[in-house]
């Protein structure tokens, strides 16, 4: 099939939300109404989804930067040196709070030191750079790189900026590059549910997070991870897990779901390439570290194993109900006496969680679950179990969920409500008779929490068969992140078939390509969102990994 046959072949089989989601569906009406019978739905020559789509999270990460621009607000000391005006406690009373300010002199990033080498003092204790290695060089390189961009700043007829800014802006830059990139990518992976990408490219998350932390870096591995599996290139997606742990643990999950699908398809190449190449990877980054600095690389455990409960957790709930403040992790610089019994706890109930996620993806789902509900589910049940959950980490689940559970009124209402969360937790940050009641902040956190346990429960019930799952129809009853664990024998307009353990009463041969069947026509198509196989890795022939 040519390349302009097969643009028309996906444009007609594509999923318009105008059709199909009640919350687009009345936005549409609000502006005019569905497109006509006789519109060119995916055949325009400029504003392609890839584009408009790209457009959308370009200007929302705008946003996020005026979101923030109230915390780079430079003053003036009487000697006329700049620095960044946090007077009055305008990080919280603003809630434009970020990271990135604040480690820029307190980890020496002002002075190029070298993260996990050269130590510092954080409330009389001697502390190293607590982030995974790639996270802490990547900070490192961007204030060598802010500084010849301070240069260049002072020369220019512009108004006087202090260093911290210069280095928000240029470690801006890059992470909202790598959003962008992520975003493209997903364009790719939601197939014929292309437009299900506003929901990270428009998530009010990105609003009030892009910048908080540098957890869009290891969103766009776990995205990369995604799609070099969907291309059958299991190695390679081994390399993105890997990076992405050195970036953050949370990709992990993303690696392990994959483990779990291998193992109840007895992939085991794929399965070998793909543990083999994440420890690989992630012990070429490491290994340098971890052998030249070692005080300074085990910081970052170090550190996680003596901290206690952050104030977003279920814990914390339970803390002041209780009424005792036990474990309480304020400080996360400074150790929490009986911290490794909250270890323990945390640890139990993670390994209860996976333990039943493992049983429900290789023994009780009567088809194999897709991949996006399993990294979902587990990424979120790491989330949920753990004892620290910054705000920011919620935009961990936007491209997940894009790709587990593309319900755009549930999805969008959970993203504003944790939107909400932010300015809440900000404003307890402020001095105790204006800080915002413990109830009131312990309220909204189960009431999200509550909704992320609703989502998975929808996500469960897909995988049973219990009910329709929407990425399914689109594809012709495929998951089109399969990649190697696509069954050979799947029609292209019917139900994916595994196995004789799963249907023993088949007994026709197995077809060693999927048929390609013509949709009835076109308008049904677009309403039902059924098309005859996915745009990323379905008709793909298998390539080589690295």
């Amino acid at each position: 099939m040519d390349s302009l046959t097969r643009r028309k072949t996906s444009a007609s089989q594509r999923v318009q939300p105008s059709r199909t989601e009640p919350l687009a569906r009345g936005f549409v009406r609000f502006i005019g109404g569905p497109p006509g019978a006789h519109a060119l739905i995916g055949r325009a020559k400029w504003w392609t989804p890839l584009r408009v789509l790209l457009a959308t999270a370009a200007t929302f990460l705008v946003f996020g930067w005026l979101q923030k621009a109230q915390c780079i607000r430079t003053g003036f000391t009487a000697e006329g040196e700049t620095y960044v005006d946090w007077s009055g406690k305008r990080q919280f009373t603003s809630a434009c709070y970020s990271d990135t300010i604040s480690l820029w002199s307190s980890h020496g990033l002002n002075n190029l030191d070298f993260p996990y080498f050269t130590s510092f003092d954080a409330d009389g204790v001697t502390r190293y750079m607590e982030y995974p290695v790639l996270t802490g060089l990547y900070q490192w390189l961007v204030a060598a790189i802010a500084q010849p961009v301070q240069v260049v700043w002072d020369m220019l007829p512009l108004p006087q900026a202090a260093p911290v800014a210069i280095y928000f802006g240029v470690n801006a830059f890059f992470l909202a590059l790598f959003w962008l990139i992520a975003t493209g990518l997903m364009t790719k992976l939601t197939g014929n549910r292309v437009w299900d990408t506003v929901l990270m490219a428009a998530s009010p998350l990105v609003f009030v997070h892009a910048f908080t932390n540098f957890d869009l870096l290891a969103c766009a591995a776990a995205v990369a991870i995604f799609s070099f599996w969907a291309n059958r290139r299991p190695g390679w997606a081994g390399v993105a897990t890997g990076v992405g742990v050195a970036l953050k643990l949370w990709p992990a999950f993303v690696g392990g779901a994959l483990i779990l699908l291998c193992l109840r398809q007895r992939a085991w190449v794929p399965l070998a390439k793909l543990v083999g190449w994440t420890l690989g990877s992630w012990l070429i980054v490491n290994l340098p570290i971890m052998i030249l600095a070692p005080r300074g690389w085990s910081e970052f455990f170090k550190l996680n194993s003596e901290r206690g409960w952050e104030g977003s957790t279920i814990y914390a709930v339970v803390a002041h109900i209780m009424g005792n403040d036990a474990w309480n992790g304020v400080s996360p610089s400074q150790a929490v006496d009986g911290a490794s019994a909250l270890n323990l706890l945390t640890g139990v109930l993670l390994l209860v969680a996976l333990l039943a996620l493992a049983w429900l993806v290789i023994f009780a789902a009567p088809q194999t679950p897709r991949v996006g509900q399993v990294a979902f589910l587990a990424t979120l049940a790491f989330m949920m179990t753990n004892k620290v959950w910054s705000p920011q980490y919620s935009i961990w689940l936007v491209p997940l969920l894009v790709l587990a559970l593309p319900r755009w009124r549930l999805v969008f209402s959970w993203a504003a409500l944790e939107t909400v969360y932010w300015y809440l937790r900000m404003w307890q940050f402020l001095p105790a008779n204006q800080a915002a009641p413990d109830w009131l902040v312990d309220t909204v956190t189960i009431v999200r929490l509550a909704l992320l346990g609703f989502m998975a429960v929808l996500v469960v019930r897909q995988i049973l068969g219990r009910s329709p799952d929407p990425i399914r129809q689109a594809h012709g009853g495929r998951d089109p992140l399969a990649g190697v664990l696509q069954p050979a024998d799947a029609s292209a307009g019917g139900q994916t078939t595994e196995s004789a353990r799963t249907e023993p009463q088949r007994t026709e041969p197995a077809r060693t390509e999927p048929q390609r069947t013509k949709p009835q026509s076109a308008e049904p198509v677009r309403e039902n969102g059924n098309g005859s196989g996915g745009e990323v890795g379905v008709q793909k022939k298998e390539s080589n990994d690295g």
